[in-house]
């Protein structure tokens, strides 16, 4: 399988149900690339939490909380350069797509979640890329 090819990118889980942050975390581990900051099973903790965070690489984000993950992800979309839905409920796919980058239906196995991540991580080299180049093209 590909590697990352980075240093580390950090990451955070919120999702209130604490097997699926441990299922989670667990598979996480398994990519030495990825950095955990923290884990959450409450919103208002995590989003307090987020005050005191430089940005962080990856949020993993639970949909169907307390307060909704939708409603977490665009009080947080400045504080975490990549948004990750790792949720049960495919019926939200098209609004959380507005305010995320990725949407994983569980259970997510290893070979998804690193799919997911080198997915988005390739795009934004893309993007740094085609930002550059169009700054020498219009030199």
């Amino acid at each position: 399988m590909e590697k990352i090819n980075h240093s580390s990118y950090s990451y955070v889980i919120l999702d209130d149900d604490l097997a699926s942050v441990e299922l989670l975390t667990q598979q996480l581990t398994n990519l030495p690339e990825m950095r955990l900051i923290s884990q959450f099973t409450n919103p208002v903790d995590a989003t307090h939490a987020f005050n005191s965070y430089e940005t962080v690489d990856f949020l993993f984000l639970d949909i169907g909380m307390e307060v909704s993950g939708i409603d977490v992800a665009r009080m947080l979309k400045n504080k975490a350069k990549f948004i990750v839905f790792v949720t049960g409920y495919s019926e939200f796919a098209l609004e959380a797509f507005e305010h995320g980058d990725a949407y994983l239906v569980k259970p997510v196995d290893l070979k998804t979640l690193k799919r997911a991540i080198l997915y988005l991580l390739d795009k934004s080299a893309k993007q740094v890329f085609d930002n550059q180049q169009n700054f020498v093209d219009k030199r």
